[in-house]
């Protein structure tokens, strides 16, 4: 996928000149896995857009211990908070794979923003979006028990691939993964996964998970 295909799907209202105009803003690099984008509290010089690759944006606890709240796919726009308030980033933002990512200026991408009103507005409903999406990680943690989130966050993860009943594969994440997204310790995680198995709701191969039967991941989910 090229930039501008990127950048179409993430800001549909955007006219073809103004797409060419935001696609020749951005730098292109690739980052290894384990590399830190940006951190909590620090100042926002960029905005990152991830095109190749897997990133998790977490929060840290005083004890060193990680929430994942968002694992990015490409296309996906990160670092987007630098853009209000205080300018600072609010999470931390890490490469759980080898990434292609694009950065463009801070600056330069605010005076986009003005010229252009409606990419403001793609803008506004993608970081409403993942409001949501994070609020209802938070709910699910507070309000339902460790095989419950992790049968929901199994079918998010699977994403579009999930049908209504036939198996489904997502990239294999380890256990303290698949723990720090929904907020458990990773051997309560290795023990609902071992049920999972046994009651044959999923199959672990490789480098897959794989959703045997949806149907009954998504009753145990609800």
């Amino acid at each position: 996928m090229t930039d501008r295909q990127h950048l179409l799907r993430l800001f549909p209202d955007l006219d073809p000149a103004a797409q060419a105009d935001l696609a020749a803003l951005w730098q292109v690099a690739t980052y290894p896995a384990g590399h830190i984008f940006h951190l909590p509290n620090e100042v926002g010089q960029h905005v990152f857009l991830l095109q190749q690759g897997r990133v998790r944006i977490y929060k840290l606890s005083a004890e060193g211990r990680a929430l994942t709240l968002l694992v990015l796919n490409p296309p996906s726009l990160f670092g987007e908070m630098t853009l209000v308030g205080s300018g600072t980033y609010d999470t931390c933002a890490e490469a759980m794979t080898d990434c292609v990512v694009a950065q463009i200026d801070r600056e330069t991408f605010r005076d986009f923003l003005n010229r252009y009103p409606g990419a403001a507005l793609n803008l506004m409903e993608l970081m409403g979006s993942r409001l949501r999406t994070m609020e209802q990680r938070l709910a699910d943690i507070a309000f339902k028990s460790v095989p419950q989130r992790l049968a929901a966050l199994l079918l998010d993860l699977a994403g579009d691939s999930v049908e209504e009943a036939a198996p489904a594969t997502l990239v294999r994440y380890t256990h303290q993964q698949l723990a720090e997204m929904i907020g458990a310790y990773r051997e309560t995680v290795t023990k609902a996964l071992g049920d999972m198995r046994e009651a044959n709701l999923i199959r672990i191969d490789d480098e897959t998970i794989i959703l045997v039967d949806p149907d009954r991941l998504r009753r145990l989910a609800s």
